[in-house]
């Protein structure tokens, strides 16, 4: 009986990252987005660049957090985005990246069509949505009416076969839930670089974070084919895996 293939987004990819958006994530309550943006580039006196370097502490903190697939506290939702980009095509985003895109930071943006598509599919019991709308720096409006959703996936599978991939993998000497921990090294993201366990062909979930490598999404053959269909799928950069057998 034939595997039903299972699909390796790697959005860290060159060409991946050439799709990315420059847009700041705001956290309510968190950090101040808006004066970390005043004070950034600033000539700082003692007491700004303090608190310049407490904003960034607490804003890498929870951006350390998304990137290792844990759940965003609920206090500290995000709301908005913002962007500094003149350009007047930038509030037309959900027309030219259908579905999904990312921002050049690692945060996984949902268009309300692409929400509604995955919302069918089984994406466990951690996965959350955050409502979110784009703003703009320097006046603090809306970009456009659009609703979007931040992605944070929290539920994870460890299929990851270290010693069959083909692409190079770095030992990030870590260990994230009792899981040694890789990266897949730049310029080795191919067809069948990675390589898991046949058993993930029936993984209960569509789209799953595997611990064993960092900043790792993988995607069932039917959540790759509903995206493909209404061409949601260009920006989730896809790439084929390597199923093996293993007693």
């Amino acid at each position: 009986m034939a595997l039903s293939p299972i699909w390796y987004s790697c959005y860290q990819a060159v060409e991946a990252q050439k799709k990315s958006f420059n847009f700041d994530m705001a956290f309510p309550e968190k950090f101040d987005l808006l004066r970390l943006y005043d004070i950034e580039y600033k000539m700082r006196n003692t007491s700004e660049d303090e608190e310049f370097h407490r904003l960034m502490k607490a804003s890498v903190t929870i951006h350390d957090a998304y990137l290792n697939c844990e759940p965003l506290p609920i206090e500290h939702a995000p709301t908005r985005m913002y962007t500094s980009d003149p350009r007047s095509e930038i509030k037309d985003i959900h027309q030219k990246f259908h579905g999904f895109f990312k921002t050049l930071d690692g945060y996984k943006i949902l268009t309300e069509e692409g929400y509604r598509l995955i919302q069918q599919f089984n994406l466990g019991q951690g996965t959350q949505f955050f409502p979110i709308r784009l703003y703009h720096y320097e006046t603090n409006q809306p970009v456009n009416n659009e609703t979007y959703y931040l992605m944070c996936l929290t539920d994870w599978r460890n299929y990851l076969l270290p010693e069959f991939c083909e692409g190079k993998l770095k030992d990030r000497q870590r260990l994230k839930g009792n899981v040694n921990s890789y990266r897949l090294r730049p310029g080795y993201e191919f067809n069948d670089a990675i390589a898991l366990l046949s058993e993930a062909s029936n993984c209960d979930l569509d789209l799953w974070h595997d611990p064993a490598l960092h900043g790792s999404l993988f995607m069932s053959d039917r959540l790759k084919q509903a995206l493909e269909q209404v061409d949601f799928l260009p920006c989730w950069h896809v790439l084929s895996t390597k199923l093996v057998y293993k007693q």
